[in-house]
Parts: structure tokens; sequence; C-alpha cells
């Protein structure tokens, strides 16, 4: 691979995880509700990588076998689901948190990768597993005590349980895109372009009995935010993310992708104030070192001796 493709593969990546750590910005922006958001991030989405697929070539009678945009159709009916879900998490907790907590996606797919090979996760793995949980506990702030009264029942106690939940939809999202990521790898032999294209079409179908056709965007600042999210944040971001897996190496992929979420970080504190605490800090330092360390397969000098399971 030519010094030049990897340079234009590495600003195109750039560009893509700068634009997916604003998402949540435009999604509150938006003021929509969450079925509305995702529901013309599809339609608009689907318009932008309709035409780049239709005059790149991409649209071929081989990829409309039944068995192929059936896989497909259930990566897009994960994928949409996952948007709900994080986009609904922004309810409960700041857009930079659950973007932080989302991120956890790497280790859920090594997780559920050695799950489904039946192969035992190593003792590296479940450290830096418990590593990014710990992270997660700091960063929604929740103590001891109202973790033990929410699970009692104990409702005057349990004043605050907005972050668990939106930490527990965060979470729900990052698994959601583990099978959309599974499942579309059961189709790498089509176009990835055109796999997007085909999930956000179903997307449409799926969100269309619960879009709220009442409650449209009545000011014009509202639908350049869903403009922005189909057209830049979907179709656009779509295309030069997937065109720049191809020109990189993996290391370096996993590497950028942690712009992702320190962009989240940055916008939601310009844009809304957001600051966060010295323990949450930390809380995030772990998760991202934790991911860190699954995607470059760190490995601890743990004794076999010391898992006796």
């Amino acid at each position: 691979m030519n010094r030049s493709a990897t340079n234009i593969g590495t600003i195109e990546l750039v560009i893509a995880m700068m634009l997916s750590g604003t998402i949540g910005y435009f999604v509150i922006s938006s003021e929509q509700s969450l079925w509305n958001v995702v529901f013309f991030r599809c339609v608009i989405g689907a318009v932008v990588l309709g035409g780049y697929a239709y005059f790149s070539g991409l649209i071929r009678r081989e990829f409309f076998k039944r068995s192929v945009l059936l896989m497909i159709i259930l990566g897009g009916i994960t994928l949409v689901a996952n948007w709900i879900f994080l986009f609904a998490s922004f309810n409960y907790i700041p857009f930079s948190i659950a973007t932080v907590a989302y991120h956890m996606q790497p280790l859920f797919l090594v997780l559920v990768g050695a799950i489904i090979t039946r192969e035992k996760p190593s003792g590296s793995l479940l450290v830096w597993l418990a590593l990014a949980f710990v992270g997660l506990f700091l960063i929604v702030e929740l103590d001891v005590n109202e973790i033990a009264a929410i699970f009692s029942g104990d409702s005057s106690a349990s004043s605050e349980p907005s972050a668990l939940i939106g930490l527990l939809l965060a979470l729900g999202a990052a698994m959601l895109y583990t099978v959309t990521t599974l499942v579309t790898k059961k189709v790498s032999q089509v176009p990835s372009t055109f796999v997007a294209l085909v999930q956000v079409i179903a997307g449409i179908f799926i969100l269309l009995p619960f879009v709220d056709l009442t409650n449209l965007p009545t000011q014009t600042n509202q639908w350049i935010d869903l403009l922005v999210l189909g057209a830049v944040m979907t179709g656009f971001m779509y295309i030069i993310m997937y065109d720049s897996f191809q020109k990189l190496p993996t290391s370096l992929i996993a590497l950028l992708s942690f712009i992702y979420p320190v962009t989240a970080l940055f916008v939601d504190y310009a844009a809304f104030s957001t600051q966060i605490s010295l323990w949450q800090g930390l809380g995030v330092l772990l998760i991202l070192l934790a991911v860190c360390a699954v995607k470059f397969n760190w490995q601890l000098p743990l004794k076999p001796s010391n898992t006796k399971e």
C-alpha cells in the first residue's frame, strides 16, 4: 500500500471520527423525539448513500440474493436499534459520557467472539473488562449506597437512578452495534456502502410506525440539524470511513478511533458547558485504556497458576 493512499485514508478517518464525536450535539439541538431523529437520519442518509452507490456502480444484481439481503437487513435492525438506545441515553447522561460508555463496544466484540468460538476469555481480557467497568462506575458517579438502594427497590434512597439508566442504554447500544458488526462480517463480499444503504432503508420501514408527524421541526435550525445528521453524519461519514478502512492497517484504525470519544468530550463542554469531575475523568481514562489494550492486544504477565477455573 503506497504512502499517498495511507495519508488519504488517515485524513478520511480523522474527519469521520471527529464528525462522529459531534453527533450528540445535533441530536440534542434538533429537539426532536429519538424516533424522529433516527427516522430522518435514515431517510436523508439513504438519499446520499443511494446516490453515491448508484453513480459508483455499487448496486449490482449479485448483491440482491435473498440470503445476503436478509443478513444485511438483520444488521440494519440492530444498527437502528443501536442508534435508538444511544440517543435515548442522552436524556439521562451527558452525551459525552454516553459516548465514552458506548466506546466499550470493542471489548464486547472480543468477548462475544470468544463466547461464539467457545474459547475461554484470556486473563488479560477479563482484567481489561473489569478495569473498564470500574471506569463506568466512576463516570456515572453512583456511590455504593445508591446502587444498593436501586437493587433493593428503596425509591426514597435512589433519587438519582437516571445515570444508571443512561449508562445501561449506552451499553445496550454498544452490544447492539457488536451484533451489527458480527452480522455485517457475514456479508464481507458486499461493498460496505451498499450494506449501509440497505441498512438505513430497512431502518426507514422499521421506524415509520413510530414517527411523530404531528411534532415535526418548526424552526429552520432544527431541520438543518436533521439534514446534517443524515447527509453529513450518515451519508458522507460512512462513505469516507469505509473508504479509509480499505487504505489503513488495523492498528492505525484502532488508534484513530479514539478521536471519537475525545471529540465528544470537547464538544459537550463547548456546547453545553458540561464539565466532568476528577473521578469522572479518571473513569474516562480507565475505559479508554482498557479499550486501547484490547484493540492492540496487550497481554498482562499473568501466571497460569492464578487461573484455576
